[in-house]
């Protein structure tokens, strides 16, 4: 009888630390990307992560190109940084145009509290069939953003 509760335990033990090791999983910041979204809605879901101060969430919609700069791309979207964007609201977004694997999308964004009003245009590159912001600077670095650069100008 001991033999066979001590072979219980064993294996309940067993089973115990099978679950809390597959319940810990990977760790990291348990965001998500969420797959399928258009350019807009890229742009869009990656405003809401950063003005919610997740940027690891954030990141996730920003080119590996650009490093997943967030910080270099929330700079660009609001003309200054973080608190700039935890301050304002997106009023609108549209695609402005799409060409292949580019798109631009137009951002506006109003300051909470204010009649204030800042228009960006934002670069996308589709990557495996999902969309992701490029730092603007790289835009104009990489030969390979030829395509969004003309697109850019025309805007």
């Amino acid at each position: 009888m001991v033999k066979k509760s001590f072979k219980t335990l064993a294996v309940v033990s067993l089973l115990l630390i099978v679950v809390l090791v597959a319940g810990c999983g990977g760790g990291g910041s348990g965001a998500k990307r969420i797959s399928g979204l258009s350019p807009d809605g890229v742009v869009k879901t990656f405003f809401n992560a950063a003005k919610s101060n997740n940027l690891n969430e954030a990141k996730l919609y920003v080119s590996p190109v650009s490093s997943g700069d967030v910080k270099t791309a929330i700079k660009f979207m609001t003309g200054s940084g973080l608190t700039e964007i935890q301050k304002s609201n997106l009023a609108s977004i549209k695609l402005a145009k799409q060409q292949g694997d580019f798109a631009v999308v137009v951002a506006t964004l109003q300051e909470e509290n204010s009649f204030r009003f800042t228009v960006k245009p934002i670069g996308l590159e589709k990557i495996d069939g999902e969309w992701y912001i490029v730092d603007f600077e790289q835009i104009y670095q990489n030969a390979k953003y030829k395509v969004l650069q003309q697109l850019l100008a025309n805007i």
